[in-house]
């Protein structure tokens, strides 16, 4: 799955975005336990970092 937003503000976080994107907070929660959640490329460490539009969000091996 990946989500690429570019109507969202620059003020999203990776959480925010992937609630927008239909994700409910326990898959979420699953795909950072499992270290397959990649911004830009970066396996993303923290929901709570920036997310701003333009940024590509990925989940490994979707």
């Amino acid at each position: 799955m990946t989500t690429n937003e570019t109507d969202t503000s620059d003020g999203m976080t990776v959480r925010e975005r992937l609630a927008a994107a239909g994700l409910s907070e326990q898959r979420v929660a699953m795909h950072l336990e499992n270290k397959v959640l990649q911004i830009d490329g970066q396996t993303v460490t923290d929901l709570d970092q920036p997310a701003p539009a333009g940024s590509r969000i990925n989940i490994a091996g979707s």
